[in-house]
């Protein structure tokens, strides 16, 4: 028996994002349909091109792409191959919050058909978006067979405990799943017939969670079956529903042990009487697939065996996907174990008998950590095609195996699509005319160049690499002036002495066996030296550079290691450098090693090369985000010459006198009206105005626009907040630095803004550059950090999906 030769079966599993995740890169491979001479891979979470459908051909031994789909009026980031299925040579498109498109084959091509109706489907919601936020997943799960197709709308997350998210609010619960059926008829027009709900139906079940149909059967998982039970909440469930005289009917119930958050049904694959289906909660997350068999007479299905991964830890997610291919069934546990690299496991069947061993283990050998390698599995015509949506930072990857005359699965290797980004712009500069500079909006702002994210790792393998903090270093021998670019998988040197014609000199990989950044690099300088942490990155520690060793770079762009590695710390959020001191301090540190509580982990820097602990001083409000230390020179007297570390803590705002590093003092704690999240801030040149940011008050709708905090420090012990000056756009602010009479804010979605703060009580605005001009509103996007303090007057921005930016501010001053 042969199932995916006589069906084609698309299934993909839902995830709630929140914040940072939200912006993952495309996914290739989010959904697979595999036939005997093509391949079809969806991409729809691109940023910067549509969603697009590849299509792949063996041309000479290999899967070549031969064409891509889009949607007919389509446009940049607009969701197109979320999921797809295919049946007697009709291809079904879902559109993340938009239409399914339906294509017909045409030669050796596909031709846009027109979408599938869904306006006379009773309950629908044309207005809910399609992967979450008001309880409604139209098409987010397909199948088809022959004449039918089933599309599924489970309403809310699949194989996840359900949360809030209905229509009603966020304390709605999310509404029970149904399944719409569709049907082929004349002409070849698809027409809504009938929606599919269990017996059992309830809010949160995820009905619709995944489906498997051959003939006149299908199977329809309901994962989070159970969800308000206090016995097993989500244990899941797996209905048969049976076309009988012409009507689609409830056949069956398939259930396993209850068991809490087993999450039974996330996966199906339905060959002919006998069913594999996925439980990757099962057993505290190592994970089940469940072999079930129905009796040909009466109809009933009975569980024969269950298959589990040897040597499984908790967090193996065994089960997540699952596939049939002839009389082998293939299983995925994307997650395992400390490496968080995906494996797949290959049953052999035996005859026609549903008894199964493991013939092979498969994991990548070339790969990353958190490749999420196993997390959809597609198969058919002697071909399996397996997912790894974590590589390249979630730009996802297709791997292939086809079964050789022997019948054994050999690996045909990796496909992935070209980097998402946007074009370098060098050469000249580029005035802000008429509010605009090419595709970015400005005011009184230049542009200088660009370079993308795509052009800033040395060996070029940049798919889904994002950009994150920056710092500055001018080579006090040689004048040259370089920007240092954090990415979530290292750190860039670029030489930008000549702004117009950037050049990348090399590149400082993260600490190896380490996974790459969620999304947080930091660096400053001292000494000629550059020091680098990342947060969410394992044991990575603290990287030291030489700078001067970027001198002498022949064959740019180099491939560097770091001079010294300092691992009394494991990950850590940000760096902060007092230069006239020589001492580093590193806050929100987490992980392994001294972490002083995610406070000020002190370390004397002055032999760069031999980083030594210094001291801790553990913040009682639970950790800091960010600190500017300084020996202070400001109005307090009482302070003069100390040492002053003034800290963004989330909650507060906190100044410590850190002269002593063995016994720290704090001196005070203040926090400003409907605080969303206190996140970093810069001292005016005479010490006596501390101008913070907020990143979260426009984010929570506290406040309408960006939000500056000035603060008079004046008193160290009893700061006074004198200014909340609102910006003219609702940014969320991010990181901010003060020069001479300037502050120049990197804000997120708007880009770099630059305040006159010759009077901090009164700060206006001189101009800014939008480095997200698509991107509107309140976001967790766009410009990350800004390094103002070249003396060329050259403004390097860093914007997360973009790349590097190279800006100057233009001179407005009157000419007499």
């Amino acid at each position: 028996m042969h199932l995916i030769q006589r069906i084609l079966v698309a299934f993909v599993l839902t995830i709630i994002v929140t914040g940072p995740s939200a912006a993952q890169s495309g996914s290739f491979g989010n959904s697979v349909v595999v036939g005997p001479d093509e391949l079809l891979i969806g991409e729809p979470n691109n940023t910067f091109r549509s969603g697009l459908v590849y299509v792949y051909r063996r041309s000479g031994g290999e899967w070549r792409e031969a064409a891509q789909l889009r949607a007919p009026d389509s446009e940049r980031a607009d969701g197109f191959g979320a999921v797809l299925a295919a049946t007697g040579g009709t291809l079904f498109v879902a559109q993340r919050g938009g239409d399914i498109h339906v294509f017909r084959r045409q030669g050796s091509g596909w031709q846009h058909a027109g979408a599938l109706p869904d306006a006379g489907i009773a309950g629908r919601d044309p207005g809910c978006s399609q992967y979450g936020y008001c309880g409604t997943d139209f098409g987010i799960t397909l199948a088809a067979s022959g004449d039918w197709l089933l599309v599924g709308e489970p309403g809310s997350a699949v194989g996840a405990p359900a949360e809030g998210g209905g229509r009603g609010g966020d304390d709605a619960p999310p509404p029970a799943g149904v399944v719409h059926l569709f049907r082929r008829g004349a002409n070849d027009a698809w027409a809504h017939q009938v929606s599919l709900r269990p017996s059992a139906s309830a809010s949160g079940d995820g009905f619709g969670g995944a489906i498997a149909i051959a003939g006149d059967r299908a199977l329809i998982g309901a994962p989070n079956h159970g969800a308000a039970s206090d016995e097993a909440p989500g244990a899941g469930r797996v209905y048969e529903f049976a076309l009988v005289d012409g009507t689609w009917r409830e056949a069956a119930v398939l259930e396993s042990v209850a068991e809490r958050n087993a999450t039974f049904g996330t996966s199906i694959a339905l060959d002919g009487d006998v069913a594999v289906i996925g439980a990757p909660g099962s057993g505290n997350g190592h994970g089940a697939a469940f072999i079930y068999r129905r009796d040909a007479g009466s109809g009933a299905w009975s569980e024969q065996s269950r298959l589990a991964a040897f040597n499984s830890v908790a967090g193996d997610r065994f089960g997540t996907s699952v596939a049939v291919a002839g009389s082998d069934v293939w299983v995925g546990a994307p997650a395992p174990r400390g490496t968080d690299t995906g494996m797949v496991y290959v049953y052999r069947g035996s005859g026609d008998e549903p008894m199964f061993e493991t013939s092979r283990r498969i994991q990548l050998t070339e790969t990353v950590t958190r490749d999420a390698f196993g997390d959809r599995i597609f198969a058919g015509s002697g071909i399996a095609a397996v997912t790894a949506s974590g590589m390249h930072h979630q730009a996802g990857a297709v791997y292939v195996y086809e079964r050789d005359g022997s019948g054994a699965w050999q690996d045909r290797g990796m496909l992935a699509s070209a980097p998402d980004g946007l074009a370098a712009v060098v050469g000249a500069e580029r005035k802000c005319t008429d509010g605009t500079v090419g595709q970015f909006n400005c005011s009184d702002i230049e542009l200088l160049a660009f370079i993308p994210n795509s052009m800033l790792r040395a060996d070029g393998s940049s798919r889904g690499v994002r950009t994150n903090d920056n710092w500055g270093w001018t080579d006090p021998e040689t004048g040259r002036e370089y920007a240092l670019v954090g990415r979530n998988d290292g750190t860039s040197f670029v030489d930008i002495t000549d702004p117009v014609n950037p050049r990348l000199i090399g590149d400082l990989p993260k600490t190896p066996d380490t996974p790459p950044s969620q999304l947080w690099r930091d660096i400053k300088t001292y000494r000629d030296h550059a020091f680098i942490v990342a947060d969410g990155a394992g044991n990575h520690g603290m990287q030291v550079f030489d700078l001067r060793r970027l001198r002498n770079v022949t064959a740019a762009p180099a491939l560097f290691e770091p001079d010294a590695h300092y691992a009394n710390v494991a990950s850590v959020h940000n760096i902060a450098i007092n230069e006239e001191t020589g001492y580093a301090f590193l806050v929100g540190s987490r992980g392994g090693g001294e972490t002083c509580g995610g406070g000020l982990h002190m370390i004397d820097i002055r032999e760069p090369l031999e980083p030594a602990f210094a001291g801790c001083f553990r913040d009682e409000s639970g950790g800091t985000h960010d600190v500017q230390c300084v020996i202070y020179r400001g109005p307090d007297d009482a302070y003069e010459g100390h040492e002053i570390c003034l800290k963004s803590n989330g909650d507060m705002f906190a100044i410590s006198d850190v002269t002593d590093k063995g016994n720290p003092v704090p001196l005070s704690r203040a926090t400003s009206p409907n605080a969303g999240y206190i996140h970093q801030g810069w001292l005016t040149d005479d010490h006596r105005y501390f101008i913070q940011d907020d990143e979260a008050d426009v984010l929570r709708g506290s406040v309408p626009t960006t939000r500056t905090l000035v603060w008079d420090v004046s008193d160290l012990e009893d700061p006074q907040l004198v200014t909340q000056f609102m910006g003219s756009m609702p940014s969320s602010a991010h990181n901010l630095y003060v020069k001479g009479d300037t502050a120049y804010q990197a804000n997120y979605r708007y880009g770099l803004h630059i305040l006159d703060v010759s009077d901090p009580t009164k700060p206006r605005e001189l101009g800014f550059f939008d480095t997200t001009p698509y991107l509107e509103g309140p976001g967790f996007s766009g410009a990350w950090s800004n390094y103002p303090f070249f003396e060329s007057g050259s403004i390097v921005v860093t914007s997360l999906q973009e790349g590097l930016f190279i800006l100057k501010k233009r001179d407005t001053t009157p000419v007499f």
